[in-house]
Parts: C-alpha cells; structure tokens; sequence
C-alpha cells in the first residue's frame, strides 16, 4: 500500500504539493504538544530502505561513546523485521510513530532527508544531514526532470544543520540545492567511507568466501545509478544497460568475476540469474565490502566514484546513454574532463578497455581524482559525533540560562 501511494503521488505533483501543505500545518499544531526527549535520537538511510551508510557509522561511532549510554536509541524502516540492530528500537517510517518520533527526537541522524518534505521544524531540535555522496549527477530543484523528494527552498539560509562534504565542489552544490550556509558543513568526507581504509587481506578473502568468488579471478564491480524516468507497466523503476551477459562471460570470464550492483531506488534490474562469471549483489547489505573486493569500478554517472577513489583503484566509465542522460536529467560534473578514466558508448570498447587495462596508469590516474574530490577520508565519523556533542552542550547550557533567567 505505501508503495502505491508514493507511486500515485509521484505522478500527481499537485496532490502531492497539497498533501505537504496539509501535513505541515497539521504536525505544526501536534507539535505545540509533544515535548522534546532530550536523550532521544532518530535515525534512518536511504528513506528507511537500508541499515547502512553513513547513518551506520554515525550511529557505530555513538556506541562507542559515553556521552550515548542512556539515550533512547531509534532506526525507522520500510521494514524493520529485516535488520537487527545491536542496541536500540525500530519502528516503521510513514507512521504515526515515525512522525512522533520527529517531533520528540532530539537529533535527526540521516543521509537523504529526514522528515518526508513535511518540513518539520522544531526550535532545538539538532539536525544531521550527510546525504550519501558527491552528485555528479543533478539532483534537487538542479535537476531537469522532478521527482518525489525533490528538496525545496524555504524561509531564511540553514545555517544549523550539520551537513557532511568531500570536497568543495559538492559543498557548493550541497549549499545551493540545500539553501545553507556553507559554514555549517564538515569538510570531513562521509563517515560511511571511514571503513574504507580498515579493511585487512583476511576481511577481504572472507568477503569473497561469502560472495563465492574464486579467489584466483580479479573483480569488476559494475554500478549504475538509477534513471527515474524509466518506469516499467507497473510503476518500477528499472535499469536496462545494453549489454549481452554470454558475450561478457566469454571475453572476460578466465580471468574476471563481475558484481552488479543496482542502485537502491531501482525496483527491477536485468533479472540477473547468478552464475560463476555474474552475481547481482544489489541486496547485499554492505557496499564498502565490495568496494574493499573489487579490483575495478565501472558505474556511469554515480557518486560511488568518489567513494571508490580512495582506495586508489581502477575505475571505469560505461556512459551508453550520455546524451539521454544529460537532457534528462543532467550532470554538475563534465565527465569527459574529469573522471579518471576514458568514456565507454557501448559494451564491445568497455571489454577491449578491461582486457587491456594499464593498472599501473589507472591507479595513478586514479589518485589524482581522489586527491581533488575526497581529501579528507578517514575520520568522519568521529568529526560529526564530535560536532553533535558539542552542539546538545551548547543547548544544555541555554537551557540552564533560561532557567535562571526564569
């Protein structure tokens, strides 16, 4: 049911606008009588969808910290009964105990917009938003075609959400599309790629014994980012890249596995049937692991080339629908300027690129992307943990003003 009304709303922009108005001046009101829980906090990925990401680090990094004992700790799912939570509780989002939960929270932890452009805002309520990568592509008002959870401007400047960067080219457009201060970023990186540089030989051959990859075979990760404007008869979104699997298997399967790896708002992807040569990974719960797997990335117009960067390896581009793309949809980075990397139209150049990849030019090549556009990875985590205490000492202390004052 929820599924069907986001696809009803997604075509009906006006009701969808209406709903907003609507839920806004009604949690607005609520809200006049539901108190803030000072040691409460809510987090959620990918709009409840995943237990990953940089919520997850953050949320790791508060277990570690004593300051998050005795606080009363909640993840919103789609589906709670598919994650387990080491301390916690879960609830469902788009509920009426989701919705409390923003209201009495008081930190927001997420990293694609917490309150479901209801826009909730609460005096003291501390706000983390991380979102889950560098766009090379549009995203926002930026973007040529809308869809549901498009971020709209509103009232002044944000200047108190602490808001995560990998560079000061994303910070840019984060500042733009977010309507917010620039100073209220962290030139931190994202914390989900903290992990990226812990990985030890023993983790990754343990991957690839789960993955049931042969260890002798080098690893090609293909990523594609999703194109909202292709919808199926049934509303799913759905990815169709022109490539002849048997065709893949044959030129490339002595020496190399392949991993897809859908984005996380497709709903249908190629019906891959996994075999020895081909896995579609797209449910597997952890992207840094098969990041820290693969030899090389092959992705189109995604963010994952940023993350994948640093760790200095060879990276990929099989941009078959460039043109489409761009007119439809839009792209903040000239990819043929700057990836690292030549630009693949069809699949027959991508496999003769493989075939005769110069590793040692790619990785090179590779650190030089990594040096401009993710130079500060490795300890994000405890940057935006830090700043979140911080900020809840700063309220603890107005709150004692006003108490004297009183």
């Amino acid at each position: 049911m929820r599924n069907k009304i986001l696809d009803f709303l997604r075509v009906h922009p006006v009701i969808l606008n209406i709903f907003w108005k609507i839920a806004h001046v009604f949690f607005l009101v609520v809200g006049l009588f539901v108190p803030i829980r000072e040691k409460t906090v809510l987090i959620t990925s990918f709009a409840g969808r995943k237990f990953d990401d940089s919520p997850k680090a953050i949320y790791e990094e508060m277990l570690r910290r004593h300051e998050f004992d005795d606080w009363d700790i909640i993840w919103a799912f789609v589906e709670p009964g598919r994650f387990d939570i080491p301390k916690g509780r879960k609830i469902r989002i788009d509920t009426w105990p989701f919705f409390m939960a923003l209201l009495y929270s008081r930190l927001w932890v997420s990293n694609s917009g917490m309150n479901r452009n209801i826009e909730i805002h609460r005096k003291g309520t501390i706000k983390v938003e991380t979102w889950h990568g560098t766009p090379i592509k549009k995203i926002g008002e930026d973007q040529h075609s809308g869809v549901l959870g498009n971020y709209r401007k509103h009232g002044p400047v944000d200047t108190e959400t602490i808001r995560c960067a990998q560079s000061t080219f994303d910070r840019r457009i984060f500042a733009k599309v977010f309507h917010a201060d620039k100073r209220s970023f962290l030139m931190s990186d994202l914390p989900r790629n903290d992990g990226l540089l812990k990985y030890k030989k023993s983790d990754i051959a343990n991957i690839k014994k789960r993955l049931r990859i042969d260890a002798k075979k080098q690893v090609l990760l293909y990523m594609p980012t999703y194109r909202e404007y292709l919808v199926n008869e049934k509303r799913q979104t759905y990815i169709a890249p022109p490539m002849d699997i048997e065709k893949w298997e044959k030129e490339l399967g002595e020496r190399f596995v392949l991993l897809f790896r859908a984005h996380y708002a497709v709903n249908a992807a190629l019906g891959i049937q996994n075999s020895q040569f081909i896995k579609n990974v797209s449910n597997y719960p952890f992207v840094n692991d098969l990041y820290a797997v693969s030899d090389i990335l092959i992705s189109d117009y995604s963010s994952a080339y940023i993350d994948f960067a640093i760790l200095d390896k060879p990276m990929l581009c099989f941009a078959y629908d460039e043109q489409e793309y761009a007119a439809k949809r839009g792209l903040y980075l000239d990819i043929h300027k700057e990836l690292p990397c030549a630009i693949d139209q069809n699949e027959d150049s991508l496999i003769k690129r493989i075939q005769g990849l110069d590793e040692a030019k790619a990785r090179a090549a590779v650190k030089r992307f990594h040096e401009k556009y993710a130079p500060y990875a490795g300890n994000a985590s405890k940057a935006v943990v830090d700043e979140m205490v911080k900020r809840l000492a700063a309220n603890a202390v107005k709150g004692i003003k006003r108490e004297v004052s009183h």
